[in-house]
């Protein structure tokens, strides 16, 4: 075992002690595609349902506590991503969100304008904003990954961004590549021209704290299931930013939220917050300072379990990673010669790990990588939950596919 993983202070024993779902099955490296609940926010929706909640906005006792559950949210995701309360809009999904968010963006544009999405995106992210720029005729351009590194070349942002551009969108680590981009370095540049940065937090959480103003994002959006959380989404404004696009708006002002609000699902995503700042016991003071000492420790933590694991593939030429396993976040996607990801999880499956070969959302990044080929990609992420031995298992069980032939 690697003496940096042996090593680590970070008691991920205590963490496994927080999720029940660990007591039994595969090991869950499915990563941000098919994060585990810890209890805390399994009782947190239980606890919520059983009042029986009421949507907010009524004089009834169950209303008036929904309200309480939507604003203890609000706070909790900002504390998240360092923002105001004020600027946190829920929904059922990111999709529905961005939608609702890029028509009330967009009502200003006209043609001429364009919009800088990234062929790492999320269709969930790229999909609304391509559509809202056909409305008005506006123009879409793209910035362009390394397919050797899956990097994101910052160069490409001094051409792509200019005068006319409305918006760029850039995520923030890729759930297949991981990648993390210069987001600062390309939100000086847009702000430069007048247009309004978008982040999607895509497998960052729980790996790096976010903090909306170092990055220079106006919006950050994110599933709280990637990071164990309930099935809700939030977009989270830098503080008067929906104020200000309603006030040169000529038409009614419009709120970025989807409704109904899932009240349980926002007492869960409250307790999911808590858990992250949980997850180190000697993290002390403000949830923010909390929250930013305990993802900094299971950083470290999960850090040493991707290089553990770069080690032992180096050891396994049948497997290839999409991407450089450096300058990510600890998720990846990878291809196993002669076999199919089915053929692969099965397999692995046999050997006590649990993989990730569903949807994902950006099954067209995985085609310029020629995943297609292979009948798609197999997908792994860490948890601050994982452990050695848990990567040990997914090592031996790669192993053992490296000569069988393809069914």
């Amino acid at each position: 075992m690697s003496n940096v993983v042996a090593s680590s202070n970070f008691d991920v024993g205590r963490v496994r002690g927080l999720y029940p779902a660990l007591g039994s099955g595969p090991a869950p490296l499915d990563g941000p595609f098919g994060a585990i609940q810890p209890e805390s926010v399994i009782r947190a929706v239980i606890a919520t349902l059983r009042g029986s909640p009421a949507q907010p906005g009524a004089h009834s006792s169950r209303s008036r506590s929904s309200a309480t559950v939507v604003r203890h949210a609000r706070q909790a995701l900002a504390d998240l991503v360092g923002s105001e309360p004020s600027g946190v809009y829920f929904g059922g999904t990111l999709a529905a969100l961005n939608a609702q968010f890029a028509d009330i963006v967009s009502w200003g544009w006209r043609l001429g304008d364009e919009v800088a999405l990234s062929r790492l995106d999320a269709s969930s992210v790229s999909d609304p904003w391509q559509r809202a720029a056909r409305m008005v005729g506006a123009g879409v351009r793209w910035s362009e990954v390394d397919l050797e590194t899956g990097e994101l070349p910052i160069w490409q942002y001094d051409q792509l961004i200019n005068p006319n551009t409305r918006l760029v969108s850039v995520p923030l680590a890729n759930p297949a590549l991981g990648f993390v981009p210069d987001i600062r370095s390309i939100s000086e540049v847009a702000h430069e021209n007048g247009a309004l940065v978008y982040v999607d937090a895509g497998a960052a959480v729980p790996h790096l704290t976010i903090d909306l103003p170092s990055l220079g994002a106006d919006i950050v959006g994110l599933n709280t299931a990637s990071f164990g959380g309930p099935t809700v989404a939030a977009l989270i404004t830098r503080p008067g930013l929906l104020a200000e696009i309603n006030a040169t708006s000529i038409r009614p002002p419009r709120s970025a939220e989807v409704g109904p609000l899932p009240i349980e699902l926002l007492a869960g995503a409250t307790a999911a917050v808590d858990h992250l700042a949980g997850l180190d016991q000697r993290a002390v003071g403000t949830r923010r300072q909390r929250l930013t000492a305990s993802i900094t420790a299971a950083r470290r933590h999960t850090s040493a379990l991707l290089d553990y694991l770069e080690q032992g593939l180096q050891h396994q030429p049948h497997v290839t990673v999409l991407g450089s396993l450096t300058d990510r976040v600890p998720v990846l996607a990878f291809t196993v010669a002669r076999h199919t990801p089915d053929q692969v999880a099965e397999a692995l499956e046999r050997n006590g790990v649990s993989v990730w070969t569903g949807p994902t959302d950006v099954e067209a990044l995985l085609e310029s990588f020629g995943a297609d080929e292979h009948g798609g990609a197999t997908f792994v992420g860490l948890m601050p939950h994982t452990t050695a031995a848990e990567i040990d298992l997914l090592l031996d069980g790669l192993f053992t596919l490296r000569a069988a032939p393809r069914r």
